[in-house]
């Protein structure tokens, strides 16, 4: 493990938590072959899974798309009497993960926040490209949506999360509130500071999102497209409230920093944390760094409050 510790003062349970991921899921990861790469990320996530708490149900389920049907994943917590839905996007760079990848995080949210949580396998690159994610996280927001749908994801799920709030805004079928976990969402289109200052962070390089990037496009991003990225959207008024949550020691820091200051110029109801000692991925430190540990209580309950103010709920308390 190469890290320039004075660029990147982390303490000691993030550094801890570094040396575990590289021992299983190699730095440069975007240069592997597909079937390595998603092998070892797996295997990574496995590593760091939690034990599933306490009264949680979980079901498997699909949802019929209009290019076939789309994996999702259930999970209830006894004593929910809410009518909000968490819908969750994983991340992985829009090439790898799975349900499986993100399994006991969305458990502990819907546990976390008493709402029913709905994961989506949706489809990876490159043998889907852009837009094939993003028409199955819309598909399947769509058909689950009863007008009380928070949406939420971390790294490329949370590009999905702008992209379904681009998509649905101005129509009669949007979200009430998006949640972002460190997302991507074009920042290299403006030369955000991030991705200068932290081009070369641990977990995530500037070459590994170019990697990504080539990835998810087959090589032809759609720069100008706020589905493929988020911030090439001209207009932000009407945009569901939003969480955004950034990394400090993160390439994509600043993409977070951006979208919020840009809801907040067209008047929306947004918030940006940039979480201070942290890298990109941190959710799965949440059991042994008390500064991931500390951000994933304040986005359990930021979604939590999201849908506490949703003239809807009926929520007892969980």
């Amino acid at each position: 493990m190469n890290i320039n510790l004075e660029k990147y003062p982390l303490d000691e349970e993030m550094l801890a938590y570094m040396e575990k991921c590289e021992a299983h899921y190699p730095a440069n990861n975007g240069k592997l072959n597909l079937e390595d790469n998603r092998r070892l990320y797996l295997a990574m996530s496995q590593v760091f899974e939690a034990t599933i708490p306490a009264g949680i149900t979980i079901s498997d389920q699909q949802v019929a798309g209009r290019n076939g049907a789309i994996p999702t994943r259930t999970y209830n917590c006894s004593g929910n009497n809410s009518d909000v839905t968490i819908m969750y996007m994983h991340g992985g760079g829009f090439v790898v993960g799975n349900l499986d990848s993100h399994h006991s995080v969305c458990a502990e949210i819907a546990d976390k926040t008493g709402y029913r949580v709905v994961a989506v396998d949706y489809r990876l690159a490159p043998e889907h490209p852009h837009p094939a994610a993003f028409e199955d996280c819309l598909d399947v927001f769509l058909a689950i949506d009863q007008g009380s749908t928070i949406l939420c994801g971390d790294s490329a799920g949370a590009t999905l999360t702008g992209s379904l709030c681009v998509a649905q805004q101005g129509t009669d079928r949007q979200p009430i509130a998006q949640v972002l976990i460190y997302p991507w969402l074009g920042g290299e289109l403006h030369q955000l500071e991030s991705y200068s200052t932290n081009f070369d962070a641990p977990g995530l390089t500037v070459e590994d999102i170019e990697d990504y990037r080539k990835l998810r496009s087959a090589g032809m991003p759609s720069d100008n497209d706020p589905i493929y990225y988020p911030l090439a959207l001209a207009d932000f008024s009407g945009m569901p409230p939003c969480l955004a949550i950034a990394a400090e020691f993160d390439p994509l820091r600043d993409d977070a920093v951006d979208y919020v200051e840009r809801l907040e110029a067209a008047r929306v109801e947004a918030t940006c944390h940039v979480e201070k000692g942290l890298v990109h991925g941190y959710l799965r430190a949440r059991h042994s760094s008390s500064k991931a540990a500390e951000s994933f209580s304040r986005i359990c309950q930021g979604l939590r409050a999201f849908g506490a103010k949703h003239p809807s709920q009926r929520c007892i308390g969980v």
